[in-house]
């Protein structure tokens, strides 16, 4: 049962794509099973001690050590080398093959980004991987079915500002202040604990 962020996450490589100038041509999808949160990084080969360096500089780096991770049957993720890294860090090595379908989120999240892939790869053989960010934006601040929640506000207890609030508009506040009290703060953290506590709740 997964109840925390990080916790447990799906990782999954899509590609080959069309060799850019940059020799990326595999993008490697890592997906929090939690807040569904969404990490997407061009590589330029798949084998193990990449996604293993992958993981540790991008991810637990980033979110601390996992307790699980879920993965197909490709050769990089059933290797020695990465059992040896999960082992190391703890991490309990499973295989989506185990899982029921639906639970393969990382399988959803590539049904996804395929055909969007396809066409960029297709329009922007040479740069497609500079659309990247923008693609694990969309899918960050989109409401997923599962929690009713964006990955975002299940992330930060709030959800960033999208281009479509340019259009229509916030509420305006007035300017900031520029200095930040220490009640401010406190009254802050103690909100976004609330928040995201009757969020994990849902």
């Amino acid at each position: 049962m997964v109840s925390e962020p990080w916790h447990t996450i799906g990782i999954d490589i899509m590609g080959p794509f069309p060799i850019i100038s940059r020799q990326k041509r595999f993008l490697l999808v890592v997906v929090d099973y939690f807040t569904l949160w969404v990490e997407l990084f061009p590589v330029h080969i798949t084998r193990s001690i990449n996604i293993a360096q992958i993981l540790i500089s991008e991810v637990i780096a980033r979110y601390g050590i996992l307790a699980y991770v879920l993965s197909g049957n490709g050769p990089q993720f059933i290797s020695s080398l990465f059992r040896n890294f999960s082992e190391t860090l703890g991490i309990q090595k499973e295989f989506t093959t185990n899982y029921h379908p639906q639970t393969n989120l990382t399988e959803l999240i590539n049904r996804t980004l395929k055909p969007i892939l396809a066409i960029f790869a297709e329009s922007q053989p040479r740069s497609w991987d500079k659309e990247v960010p923008k693609l694990a934006f969309a899918l960050r601040t989109a409401v997923k079915e599962t929690t009713g929640e964006t990955p975002a506000f299940m992330m930060f207890g709030r959800d960033p500002k999208i281009p479509l609030d340019l259009i229509v508009g916030e509420p305006t506040e007035g300017p900031p202040t520029t200095t930040i009290e220490s009640i401010q703060i406190n009254e802050y953290r103690n909100n976004l604990i609330h928040n995201l506590r009757c969020t994990y709740n849902l």
